[in-house]
């Protein structure tokens, strides 16, 4: 569960709003690496100012992600980027709504359930974002209406997809029944 969030505010000096803008576009494969970063987002708030937002599911996370690369590599430019200090606002998490694709909390190389009817297309992009089109059922960690069941698990550093068949058939008795139907 996300309970901690990060905020924090960059002023880029002027003429350096580019140059700002290529670290934290090149900071997404640092920070997905990160397996306590649960969101992260880098936005512009107008010509020269910049923010991050971060959730973690608890404040070592978010301590985590305050001495990972990217805030090292952030500080390292600081002087030469920002007109001023960063201002950082640590926050509680009150309410979050993000992706539940029933992954562990593991992090990199944590598994999803995925079950699958026959006519299921599933899509997987290169970031890992899994994309699922099931005629009937949704996507659960358990289902009876499964025709099979993987598991996949993307590890983002060598940006390396995994699926594994753990169930060719979740539910015997839906067998039955979807082929009679057939």
């Amino acid at each position: 569960m996300t309970k901690k969030g990060l905020y924090v505010t960059l002023k880029a000096k002027p003429g350096k709003e580019q140059e700002l803008t290529r670290v934290l576009t090149e900071g997404l494969p640092v920070v997905e690496a990160e397996p306590a970063t649960v969101a992260w987002f880098a936005i512009r708030l107008d010509a020269g100012t910049f923010a991050i937002f971060d959730a973690f599911p608890d404040d070592a996370g978010r301590e985590a992600h305050l001495s990972g690369q990217l805030a090292s590599t952030l500080m390292a430019k600081a002087s030469e980027l920002l007109a001023e200090p960063p201002t950082l606002e640590k926050a509680d998490v009150l309410a979050a709504k993000l992706p539940n694709l029933h992954a562990s909390t593991g992090g990199a190389g944590s598994e999803t359930i995925i079950p699958l009817q026959v006519g299921s297309e599933l899509r997987i992009r290169n970031n890992g974002e899994i994309i699922l089109g099931n005629p009937e059922i949704e996507l659960a960690p358990e289902s009876t209406a499964a025709d099979a069941v993987l598991a996949y698990r993307y590890n983002s550093s060598p940006g390396e997809h995994t699926l594994r068949l753990l169930d060719p058939v979740a539910d015997r008795r839906h067998l039955k029944h979807h082929r009679r139907d057939d």
